[in-house]
């Protein structure tokens, strides 16, 4: 069914280049771990698992009133952390909201931003995300935008259409080297909390796509630089298969980075597939 999604050709740039791009495996916490405690635990452990890495890029995103408890657990080692969202505004009337300031007074390296969720719960539009992503940026933290097409999409067969424009305004107005900076995040919606990932072809001929349109729209170099990552039921039994593509530069990890054995797992198979 996967092949049902009609994309463009696929033009991957220079092959056998991806040495360039530093592998990375990223977790984003959502509100499954929701106590402080728990929270210091399972930073700890992963603290210890894979703390000393220096291969892959590492990052964990846990809800805003446990940041400060993972950093206190994270800072000695390789593994960064940040936060699952951005306020669109510097300061002001946006009760609820966290300003870019703070988080980068705690220390976050990386933003998520545009998550599925974030968009269908919450209202967020791609201006919204552009936004965040300048924000981000100007604060010198690193977005990890969230682009992929829905059931719905999949089905009309517009998803290239979806994550061409998401691509569009995430990059609009950005310089070259802000773009070689920022993390984006192929997570079809489809498959998002399911019990299987989509299949290592499907997201390779996805990756490759989206990495022709950077090429297309901003140059060789940017493509060749920037770090496409896939996430949507990334387990430690797919990440073989995911991150030996060309075009997979790491994971976006969600329920299997809940547990610091399955975090090591998937970060040493993509140690093992990118990095030898």
């Amino acid at each position: 069914m996967e092949q049902s999604l009609s994309f463009r050709p696929v033009i991957v740039p220079v092959k056998g280049k991806n040495f360039m791009r530093k592998p990375l495996v990223g977790t984003s916490w959502k509100m499954h771990i929701h106590s402080i405690y728990r929270g210091e635990a399972l930073a700890e452990a992963m603290h210890r698992s894979v703390g000393h890495i220096e291969a892959v890029d590492m990052f964990v995103l846990p809800t805003f009133p446990l940041i400060s408890k993972v950093a206190n657990k994270l800072k000695s080692g390789n593994i960064k952390w940040g936060a699952q969202n951005i306020c669109i505004a510097e300061s002001g009337a946006f009760t609820g909201e966290v300003p870019p300031l703070s988080l980068k007074e705690l220390g976050c390296s990386y933003i998520e931003i545009g998550h599925a969720e974030r968009r269908a719960m919450f209202g967020e539009t791609d201006k919204d995300v552009y936004k965040k992503i300048r924000l981000s940026l100007e604060y010198d933290m690193t977005p990890v935008i969230c682009i992929g097409e829905t059931e719905e999409d999949k089905r009309e067969h517009v998803g290239n259409v979806r994550v061409h424009t998401q691509i569009l305004w995430a990059l609009n107005g950005l310089q070259i080297e802000e773009m070689k900076k920022i993390i984006l995040a192929y997570e079809p919606v489809w498959a998002i909390g399911q019990a299987e990932a989509a299949s290592a072809d499907y997201v390779e001929n996805i990756h490759g796509y989206i990495r022709s349109i950077v090429e297309k729209e901003y140059g060789k170099d940017v493509a060749q630089e920037i770090r496409i990552i896939y996430g949507g039921s990334v387990s430690p039994d797919n990440t073989g298969p995911l991150t030996k593509q060309e075009n997979v530069d790491g994971l976006f990890v969600g329920r299997f980075g809940l547990s610091s054995e399955n975090f090591y797992q998937i970060v040493k198979t993509t140690m093992d597939n990118k990095c030898n």
